[in-house]
């Protein structure tokens, strides 16, 4: 035990070291392309490896005074460019420089190298900035009063990012974003595309929730627009009992959660209350009784359909002999009479197995509107479940197996070894055929969903 520990010990040491000898190796490098970056005049590129080298080895001496030479003069040439803007007249370009400066600045000091950055440069970019934020409050304004909502919103906002509180900046980005977005939504509303209503409306309360009536009107756009679906019993035309009832529910559950804000379902006690109240059943409803119980549900359209098949296959289990290697020890002397393990491979044979299994299921649904009582959508949906088994036997000990490669030999890569090893473990029994069922009636009702969600998308725009 002592002797694994002080194996385990040494290791751990091994892999710190090689880890710290990597890392100042790749510093040296670093800082030797940097040294002959900055020979040769190239200073951005010399001053960018000088980094890597610190971010490799925080320590290294050389790369600290490299780049605190070397940045020192980037961020000068920085500067340099910020004065050129300002000469110019460009305070925009101005402004940019300096940010890229005082960026470059900000990066140097998170990796303890300290260069001069002038405080008489940041006084005067406080000036600059200044002047080009009253400057472009005007412009913004002007913009405003014509109506050019998208050119004022890019400057108001452009001056909250650079003076936060600028006078009432914020509120007339908020305005200029709200407003036409206001106007779309009530045209879109009176054009009766309410889902586009809903979503401008909601841009807007997310923005500014205060904006005039936002609120109501994204409530109004929500609550005429609601579409009301009534999901009627389904039919089983296939030979497994009850796949219909259980398909219902999972649609049932999955269409109440659906995150369409538009689509409603009734639910299953409602209808039956409906029902017991007409003296009906499920099962002997005419068509002209089902727009009858829709009428009387509040719904726009009824979900009927008919499980059309569900069908389970399986595969005989099928055996492939396969050729291996099982590895085993062969004590022997040395020439100073010491005794040693020289580890051996012999031909060993294994099985493999194969078994898969399939349900398929169809569906056909229809969606009729109750207003004509015309089907606005019949479609058939298919899903495939499958399962498929792939294991192996061997009678010996596992852990001393190995596969043979292409050519027939022993593969002996730790690989190889641990797929097999893992594939003698695998499991070996199918799902059998009522949990496969189960799932496909699940995989269905998702499909089902994502139908009448589409279906949902195009009436309601």
């Amino acid at each position: 035990m002592k002797s694994f520990v002080k194996i385990a010990v040494f290791l751990m040491s091994s892999l710190t070291l090689s880890m710290s000898v990597s890392s100042c190796n790749g510093a040296k490098a670093y800082v030797k392309k940097g040294k002959k970056m900055e020979e040769a005049g190239i200073i951005n590129q010399a001053a960018a490896h000088y980094y890597t080298a610190l971010i490799k080895k925080p320590q290294n001496i050389d790369a600290l005074v490299g780049l605190k030479r070397t940045g020192q003069i980037v961020l000068s040439r920085q500067l340099a460019d910020f004065d050129e803007s300002v000469l110019r007249g460009d305070r925009e370009s101005a402004i940019s420089s300096f940010q890229k400066a005082d960026n470059y600045y900000n990066k140097l000091q998170a990796v303890n190298v300290s260069v001069e950055f002038p405080i008489v440069k940041r006084n005067q970019f406080e000036s600059v900035k200044n002047a080009h934020v009253e400057e472009i409050y005007v412009e913004g304004s002007a913009h405003l009063e014509k109506a050019r909502y998208e050119e004022a919103l890019e400057i108001f906002e452009r001056i909250e990012e650079l003076v936060p509180g600028y006078k009432d900046a914020k509120k007339l980005g908020d305005y200029s974003y709200c407003k036409p977005r206001y106007d779309k939504g009530k045209e879109a509303h009176d054009s009766e595309l309410y889902r586009t209503s809903y979503n401008l409306f909601s841009e807007i309360v997310e923005r500014d929730s205060d904006f005039e009536d936002a609120v109501k009107r994204k409530a109004e756009a929500l609550e005429t627009g609601r579409y009301t679906i009534a999901l009627l019993k389904f039919e089983n035309g296939s030979n497994v009992r009850n796949v219909h009832t259980k398909l219902s529910a999972y649609v049932e559950q999955n269409l109440m959660g659906s995150h369409d804000p538009f689509l409603t379902i009734v639910d299953r006690e409602s209808l039956e209350m409906i029902l017991q109240e007409q003296h009906l059943e499920l099962s002997g409803l005419t068509s002209g009784t089902e727009l009858e119980i829709g009428s009387l549900l509040g719904a726009k359209a009824i979900l009927k359909g008919t499980v059309m098949s569900c069908s389970h296959s399986q595969t005989s289990l099928r055996t492939e002999n396969k050729s291996g290697f099982e590895k085993y020890r062969v004590e022997k002397v040395n020439s100073e009479g010491k005794k040693y393990y020289e580890t051996k491979y012999r031909p060993a044979g294994y099985r493999e197995y194969f078994q898969s299994g399939t349900v398929t299921m169809t569906f056909n649904l229809k969606l009729v509107s109750m207003e004509s009582g015309t089907v606005l959508s019949s479609k058939t949906v298919t899903t495939t479940m499958s399962d498929n088994v792939h294991y192996a036997h061997y009678s010996g000990n596992k852990n001393n197996l190995y596969p043979a490669s292409i050519s027939g030999n022993v593969n002996s890569s730790i690989t190889a070894h641990n797929e097999l090893v893992s594939l003698i473990g695998s499991r070996r029994d199918l799902k059998n055929s009522s949990v496969m069922i189960e799932e496909a009636t699940k995989g269905l009702a998702s499909k089902v969903q994502s139908e009448v969600e589409a279906i949902l998308l195009q009436t309601v725009k």
